[in-house]
């Protein structure tokens, strides 16, 4: 007997097969929350926390930065 394989991810497999479900909402709605994600998931009768949702896109190197809606005051105080 010889010990299994330690430490590593043992469980990115399981989102990692739902790939081409997340990407395409994902190219359907490029403002998509995680949160929206997971519910759209849900419905599939997929269960995917908002954590491995993140890691699913880090790994892909994707981010999506959110612009505030209107620029901050230059002239407001500053106490």
């Amino acid at each position: 007997m010889a010990p299994g394989p330690l430490g590593g991810d043992r469980r990115s497999a399981q989102i990692e097969a739902h790939a081409a479900l997340i990407l395409g909402l994902v190219d359907q709605k490029s403002n998509i929350t995680l949160k929206e994600i997971r519910a759209e998931l849900a419905k599939a009768g997929v269960s995917a926390g908002i954590g491995t949702l993140w890691r699913f896109f880090d790994r892909r190197q994707m981010t999506w930065k959110k612009t505030p809606p209107m620029p901050r005051s230059k002239t407001g105080l500053t106490s």
